[in-house]
């Protein structure tokens, strides 16, 4: 497996067995109405969190385990917040929210044996659905419902219009919207959010037909965080 673009054996892991990550329940209320059999469930358009888990054995050299141990704590605990790629499924990636070390173990001076769970966002997202992409590309989403992001270059006003919804923004040179974070800033890191007047949650895309337009003299890259689950 790959952890933030660095791969397990290149620290000297071993997975010992394939991980079988759980399918997310979709998130949903459960209401009971009098004088009527049964439960009713609302679907939300939201999964929990899932755990996908390794069992990783590793070697040391002679009387260095306690660094090598330390090796792996470092790569683990740098992978938080990056992605996760199973290398027989090397298109998508899981994105890393959290992980528990549950176990270690030490046979002999030199092997040992880690357990670790990562805690990660319940959908799969396709690492090509990472690259900016022109208007034209995003046109239709053969997957989920996804949050994309928005880069816009110009000067001044602008409408960004997402299937008949609008947000409109300030944008002075550049401006991100980040509709996952419901944040927008500059390439700088700037935080612009009074720069953007509307909903975040208007600018996802939908699955099947999409439409995106925006204000003439304005430039408009999308990345569109193509995911499944």
């Amino acid at each position: 497996m790959e952890l933030n673009e660095v791969t397990s054996d290149s620290i000297g892991l071993l997975v010992k067995e394939r991980p079988a990550p759980p399918a997310p329940e979709p998130d949903h209320d459960a209401i009971k109405l009098p004088g009527r059999d049964g439960t009713l469930y609302r679907r939300k358009d939201t999964v929990p969190d899932i755990p996908v888990t390794f069992t990783f054995g590793f070697k040391a050299k002679k009387d260095l385990w306690m660094e090598q141990y330390r090796i792996v704590k470092e790569w683990l605990y740098d992978g938080i917040g990056g992605r996760l790629v199973l290398s027989d499924d090397p298109e998508y990636f899981y994105q890393v929210k959290h992980l528990k070390i549950k176990s270690t173990d030490r046979f002999i001076r030199t092997m040992g044996q880690i357990s670790v769970e990562f805690i990660c966002s319940g959908y799969q997202y396709l690492l090509e659905g990472t690259a900016e992409m022109d208007i034209d590309q995003v046109l239709y989403n053969r997957y989920f419902l996804s949050h994309p992001v928005y880069k816009i270059t110009g000067e001044g006003v602008c409408t960004l219009t997402v299937n008949g919804k609008t947000m409109v923004a300030n944008v002075g040179q550049n401006l991100t919207i980040d509709t996952e974070r419901k944040l927008s800033y500059r390439l700088d890191d700037t935080v612009m959010n009074t720069s953007v007047t509307g909903n975040y949650d208007d600018l996802y895309l939908l699955k099947g037909k999409n439409s995106i337009t925006i204000t003439n003299g304005f430039e408009l890259k999308i990345i569109p965080n193509w995911r499944c689950r």
